[in-house]
């Protein structure tokens, strides 16, 4: 998690990472993130990417991220990003 400044956030923000690879089980769930740099972020369920960027769920080929606004951020393998208010 990120706490830095305002440059080291933005570096953390979901549009900067593409999704690389989603497991879900029964009990958990993991996603895996890389960015430009070819650095792979894996996290697990109600992990935080960054302050107030947290992995919230799993669909077929999506990952679901709730925002502290509680809006959620969805990307998918394409890097496409949709903010919306539920899913």
């Amino acid at each position: 998690m990120v706490t830095g400044s305002a440059e080291e956030r933005e570096a953390m923000s979901l549009y900067r990472f593409k999704l690389v690879g989603i497991i879900g089980g029964l009990h958990e769930k993991y996603v895996s993130l890389v960015n430009a740099a070819g650095e792979v972020m894996t996290l697990g369920l109600h992990e935080e990417l960054s302050a107030g960027i947290k992995f919230v769920d799993l669909r077929n080929r999506e990952a679901i991220f709730e925002k502290d606004d509680n809006t959620y951020l969805i990307i998918n393998f394409k890097n496409q990003i949709k903010e919306v208010n539920e899913y």
